[in-house]
């Protein structure tokens, strides 16, 4: 589930990012983002529950999103809206692997051969 938690420590930083970049007196920024932030929190922790583990799909909708406000929100742009392209770029890379990425096949844990 390294996947998962790559997704909201990218959250964290897109939540801090309008700090770095000095446009929390912008409000419609500096709130967008901290909601954007929570969606991909949330959809990454619904992953963990097995009912919902395929929640953190729903990140690839979200950084498409964030991509495309991005890069049409003003042209050229700015430094805050290209992290919301990176971090979007970022998070469609991260968001396709699977939550049991880093463990042996199936087969291989219950003890089965493959003979």
């Amino acid at each position: 589930m390294w996947g998962r938690v790559v997704e909201i420590m990218t959250a964290v930083w897109l939540a801090v990012s309008p700090f770095v970049f000095g446009v929390q007196d912008n409000g419609t920024l500096l709130w967008a983002d901290i909601g954007i932030a929570s969606l991909i929190w949330l959809f990454s922790g619904l992953s963990y529950w097995r009912p919902t583990r395929h929640a953190h799909l729903l990140i690839l909708l979200v950084s498409a999103g964030l991509v495309l406000w991005g890069r049409f929100a003003e042209i050229p742009p700015t430094p805050a809206h290209q992290n919301h392209i990176v971090v979007g770029l970022f998070l469609m890379m991260i968001a396709v692997i699977p939550n049991q990425a880093s463990l042996p096949p199936q087969a291989w844990r219950h003890g089965e051969s493959q003979a």
